[in-house]
């Protein structure tokens, strides 16, 4: 568990660049929850600002029965999930989400921006992929009060073809027939996950 100093850390990296009155809500709501608090004393601590989600979502190591909806970081909205270590059922990770069309490389650079504003150069940074295969990019900050995991995935790339190689475009064929799969469908994903001090890059 915690102490106050470290989740008002955490807090402010989560309204980045918000005008102090909008960033208000976020931080009265996240500088009331604890590492190690269980379900019912989150749920006691955040009273109506969590919404609880349809079922238990899996998250290998962590679980998640609530969230807390548009969390801001560079005036860009998140879904948080409160997630609960498996073994002792117990808050252990803030996970901050984008998806699909929500997660470009441009919202990452904004969000990365933010973070390097705030908080300095990243301990770890890491940039894997290229145009022809699946990127990824993970930024880490080690704090004394926190670890931040800043996550970028990109599975658009030209390795991953649209339509057949092996077969000859007709242009009297539309291309929203020809094709086997649309781009845009393909996953994108902008991470931001808060642990307590000495986390890895991996989470803990």
């Amino acid at each position: 568990m915690i102490g106050r100093r470290a989740w008002i850390g955490t807090a402010a990296a989560l309204t980045l660049v918000l005008p102090a009155a909008a960033a208000a809500a976020d931080l009265a709501t996240l500088s009331a929850a604890r590492w190690g608090m269980d379900a019912g004393e989150l749920d006691r601590a955040l009273g109506d600002f969590d919404t609880r989600l349809p079922g238990r979502w899996d998250f290998g190591r962590y679980y998640a029965d609530s969230s807390v909806e548009n969390v801001e970081v560079a005036g860009i909205p998140f879904r948080a999930f409160l997630q609960m270590d498996r073994k002792s059922g117990r808050l252990s990770q803030v996970l901050l989400e984008r998806r699909g069309h929500q997660a470009t490389p441009m919202v990452f650079e904004d969000i990365a921006n933010a973070l390097i504003g705030q908080f300095g150069e990243p301990a770890e940074n890491t940039n894997d992929g290229n145009a022809a295969v699946p990127s990824s990019v993970r930024l880490v900050w080690k704090l004394p009060d926190m670890t931040i995991n800043a996550s970028f995935f990109d599975f658009r790339t030209s390795a991953i073809f649209s339509e057949d190689p092996n077969v000859e475009p007709n242009p009297l064929v539309p291309y929203a027939e020809r094709r086997r799969n649309n781009p845009r469908t393909l996953p994108r994903r902008a991470l931001i996950r808060f642990n307590p001090p000495g986390c890895d890059g991996a989470g803990c």
